[in-house]
């Protein structure tokens, strides 16, 4: 059981077990009555997983919990301690959330059929036990598409994934949510924050995160990207899975509505990209050889 909790709206750390939070001094005063106010009544993201917040990841979230936390207060035997305890997972969609959800569903419909290509909303797979929100069949892939605009917790987002790859649906989920526990557990790409207006309506909808292309030079003194290495330049050919922005020359943005053919068609695939700074960690995303947040 954790014993600190992040501070997200300070960006510090808060110790439950001391006395005065690990924050002296009389400009933390009301600190204690901050963290223990009622959820229904503060940002719910106020709190935030040490674990989560120092790793990008923790092990409630595969039990349906989220890396949001609530502080208790626990009397035993007449002594009072503070306990953090991680909030759920609002499971029910929002209406807002919900129509959304069904705009960004037609605007992949729509896109589909501007291609020339299959594409069927809301289909089930031969058994049963796969719904797909947009499924849309190239001349490479059957790609599924999931428009998820609500909470989800890690353990969905792996079980869905596995039984539609199994089933030779190549997923490929999309949120809004910088921090949605999706992103790097599958195929995924992150669109910016739209009204279901704005889906349908605005021409460009971009990719803002889960695409990387694939980087390759020679490390040389003359080279433009420093040696990953050494100091100075090695001389050996280096490649590298780069975020267009960190592309040299840096790369467009790819647009929602042309990612569903070069999807279908082969062009984008899914990568799992090991971190070049922790073997443990991985980034998921679509190369092209671009990349796509990666194979479930």
């Amino acid at each position: 059981m954790a014993n600190g909790v992040r501070h997200t709206g300070y960006d510090i750390t808060i110790e439950l077990t001391h006395a005065d939070l690990g924050h002296p001094g009389p400009e933390w005063s009301g600190l204690l009555k901050e963290i223990t106010t009622p959820i229904q009544h503060r940002d719910r993201e106020l709190l935030q997983c040490l674990q989560h917040h120092e790793t990008g990841y923790c092990p409630a979230e595969d039990e349906g919990r989220s890396p949001w936390m609530t502080i208790r207060r626990r009397t035993v035997s007449g002594v009072t301690t503070l306990v953090a305890a991680h909030l759920p997972v609002r499971g029910k969609s929002t209406p807002e959330e919900s129509d959304r959800h069904k705009a960004f569903k037609e605007r992949i419909e729509r896109a589909a059929h501007r291609h020339g290509l299959n594409v069927e909303q809301e289909v089930r797979t031969g058994d049963g036990k796969v719904r797909t929100d947009v499924l849309v069949t190239g001349s490479a892939e059957q790609i599924g598409w999931e428009a998820q605009y609500s909470p989800v917790t890690a353990p969905t987002v792996l079980r869905r994934s596995a039984a539609a790859a199994e089933r030779e649906i190549q997923p490929l989920w999309v949120t809004n949510d910088d921090r949605s526990a999706l992103i790097d557990r599958t195929s995924w790409v992150r669109v910016d924050d739209w009204s279901w207006r704005e889906i349908l309506n605005r021409p460009a909808m971009l990719v803002r995160g889960g695409v990387r292309h694939l980087q390759d030079w020679k490390c040389m003194p003359s080279s433009e990207r420093p040696c990953p290495v050494n100091v100075s330049s090695c001389g050996n050919l280096r490649a590298v899975w780069d975020l267009p922005g960190l592309c040299l020359p840096p790369r467009p943005a790819t647009a929602v509505d042309d990612l569903v053919a070069l999807n279908a068609e082969g062009q984008y695939v899914p990568m799992k990209i090991p971190s070049q700074y922790n073997p443990r960690s991985s980034t998921r995303g679509s190369p092209k050889p671009t990349g796509l947040g990666g194979a479930p």
